[in-house]
């Protein structure tokens, strides 16, 4: 079950790093090619614009998810570096704290993003320039994205815990803080 939970979890992680990527190099790469039909063959596409809206604001949506999962948002480096020196559980203690208080916030979030999604699914938004080009989807990667911060944040508090009994000065290793 714990190797199926793990690969689960990897594939995940995989999915997400993929689509943030080809979504970033995609974004790129119209951007770039609108620039060179607008100043160097001086032929305007429009929809490549909204097309490009569309689909950066979604993976950088979910950039958040994968942000959550490395840890990024909530590392305060300098802080745990001055009080937590020389004090490696204390330092997982806290950083357990903080992982707890991230994933209160995104369960406080969830409602919201979850009526979002809903409102999405019953209330079609058409783009500008390409009428029949559906972009409720945008708005429904919110809630993806708060599905898998909730997920790597439990993760994260799960594999802390579990990462104590390793830390020196731990109970039963002969130290205690």
């Amino acid at each position: 079950m714990k190797r199926l939970y793990v690969a689960l979890m990897g594939l995940i992680g995989r999915l997400e790093s993929a689509l943030c990527y080809a979504g970033l190099l995609l974004c790129s790469f119209m951007v770039f090619a609108q620039v060179i039909n607008r100043y160097i063959l001086h032929y305007e596409i429009m929809w490549i614009g909204d097309l490009t809206l569309y689909i950066f604001v979604p993976m950088m949506i979910l950039s958040i998810s994968l942000t959550t999962r490395e840890g990024g948002h909530t590392s305060v480096d300098v802080f745990m570096d001055i009080a937590f020196q020389n004090r490696p559980r204390a330092r997982k203690v806290y950083n357990i704290g903080v992982d707890v208080m991230v994933l209160g916030i995104l369960l406080y979030i969830f409602p919201m993003a979850l009526k979002l999604f809903q409102h999405a699914i019953n209330f079609a938004e058409y783009g500008t320039l390409v009428r029949w080009f559906n972009t409720s989807w945008i708005r429904e990667s919110v809630l993806v994205m708060v599905v898998l911060s909730i997920l790597h944040t439990m993760h994260r508090i799960g594999t802390r815990i579990a990462g104590l009994r390793a830390v020196p000065g731990a109970a039963g290793q002969g130290g205690a803080q």
